[in-house]
């Protein structure tokens, strides 16, 4: 490494430390750990959801999925995130403000049954697992791409880091460190484009060049044959199931929106964040196109990105291109970290307990961040064997994700649902989902499939048992006309 480039990682990461440990002086109880006592503003909470989503599937994931199937990965971005995040910002976010909650489990809890909130709970802390360990995998295969550093070097180094500050600091800490993160980020990619291209002798060269081996990479859908997106599948499966799932209901996406200062500042976050989303696919998904181009030899796909940093950029964009790479893989293990400590202490032990203990909570809030790092830290060396990345979270996600939209749907825009129909079709859909990948599925079709059982056997079960008193659903139902909602 450049001494340029080694000055500029080093100063990063002892930034974000500082940092974080500066935000944690600011935490007294719970509130502050987990909603940064509900003080932060659109704009951060705007770039913090950037930096989430941008993580490790979405960045290196996303550049070794176009390394793999050309630029039909970036429906994921644009099919895949714009439609629905106007959705959350609309429906999903006013709702959960006016119940007052603080997570999506708690939400379900409330507008189904305590055992519905702690088995989503139980569900989105398992994935939460197996996410955080796919992001310190990546942070690996860069740092062994860029810098030669063994796997368990990487996983080890970046635990270290990510833990000081997200341990510290809660979620304000993730939250001010992610909007670091994604203008270093933004600023990084736009160069890899604008040096890949001069590089390549200009876009018409460029395409030439990667059409010439890769006919089919620049066919925005692909056959519907295909084994990984097929565009049914695509229509279907993402834009209907596993998008507006994941930004309505996906705890680690939402959690900074519940600790925003307002709801307006929560509303207005997501619509910023959906403005920025127009952009995210040039950055994310060009790398991999520029890898083929430039014939890059690598192991494995998701190794583009980081081959393309190595190889493309002089001392000094290098190092702040390789910390951008870093800053995006962090910022999905800070807020999963975060998310799922919240989940563990509030709505799985606290389900358990059956009291309230702020500032209990707060300790074993911290506790558990560490738990659930060192865990996801052990997880992380065995991801590799798993294929792509980017494939292997969506198939996660596609466990779920129908049976969880079905609940938020007709929970919200609906008073009919009952607790018993809720129990029984979060309970019966997972493992449906489950035998239907066993049996050779595609992940998105059982996304859609199980989201149209979920819906179905909701209808059928709350005709025959009994719904929440009207009373209880008068914050859990969205209504527009009312204020506040």
């Amino acid at each position: 490494m450049h001494v340029l480039d080694l000055v500029i990682v080093v100063g990063y990461l002892l930034a974000i430390v500082v940092m974080g440990v500066r935000l944690g002086r600011r935490v007294h109880d719970d509130r502050d750990y987990f909603l940064a006592g509900r003080s932060l503003t659109w704009w951060i909470i705007g770039l913090s959801i950037i930096g989430t989503n941008v993580s490790a599937e979405g960045y290196v994931g996303a550049a070794g999925g176009a390394y793999q199937v050309g630029i039909a990965q970036a429906n994921f971005e644009w099919v895949g995130a714009i439609p629905a995040m106007i959705l959350a910002s609309l429906v999903f976010i006013p709702l959960y403000w006016r119940a007052g909650v603080y997570s999506i489990p708690e939400y379900l809890g409330a507008r189904y049954s305590q055992a519905v909130r702690l088995l989503a709970a139980l569900i989105a802390s398992v994935f939460a697992l197996f996410a955080i360990g796919v992001a310190l995998w990546a942070i690996a295969l860069t740092l062994q791409t860029y810098l030669d550093w063994p796997i368990w070097v990487g996983i080890v180094v970046t635990g270290t880091v990510v833990g000081l500050y997200s341990i510290s600091g809660g979620l304000a800490a993730v939250a001010f460190t992610d909007a670091v993160q994604v203008v270093i980020m933004f600023l990084g990619g736009v160069a890899i484009v604008a040096l890949g291209i001069s590089e390549a002798g200009g876009a018409a060269s460029f395409a030439d060049r990667l059409v010439a081996e890769n006919p089919t990479h620049l066919s925005a859908y692909l056959p519907a044959d295909h084994p990984e997106f097929p565009w049914p599948g695509v229509v279907l499966g993402l834009a209907i199931v596993l998008s507006p799932a994941y930004w309505c209901g996906s705890q680690a996406i939402l959690q900074r929106t519940l600790g925003a200062r307002s709801q307006w500042d929560a509303s207005a976050s997501m619509m910023f964040a959906a403005f920025a989303k127009t952009l995210v696919p040039l950055l994310i998904v060009f790398p991999g196109l520029l890898a083929l181009v430039m014939q890059a030899r690598i192991e494995y796909p998701d190794m583009a990105l980081p081959w393309v940093v190595r190889h493309l950029l002089p001392p000094g964009l290098s190092g702040l291109m390789f910390v951008a790479l870093i800053a995006a893989l962090q910022s999905s293990i800070d807020s999963g970290i975060n998310s799922t400590a919240l989940m563990m202490t509030r709505d799985i032990r606290g389900v358990l307990r059956r009291r309230a203990d702020p500032r209990g909570d707060l300790v074993l809030g911290r506790w558990l961040t560490l738990v659930i790092l060192l865990a996801a830290m052990a997880l992380a060396p065995f991801i590799g064997e798993m294929g792509g990345i980017y494939v292997f979270v969506q198939t996660l996600l596609s466990l779920f994700q129908g049976p969880l939209l079905a609940l938020l749907v007709l929970g919200a825009l609906t008073r009919s649902a009952t607790p018993a129909a809720g129990l029984a079709a979060l309970a019966t859909g997972v493992p449906l989902a489950g035998a239907l990948l066993a049996s050779g599925w595609n992940m998105l079709y059982v996304a859609f499939v199980t989201f149209c059982y979920a819906l179905v056997l909701i209808v059928l079960v709350s005709r025959r048992t009994a719904p929440l008193p009207a009373a209880d659903l008068e914050r859990l139902v969205y209504r527009p006309w009312s204020r506040g909602s």
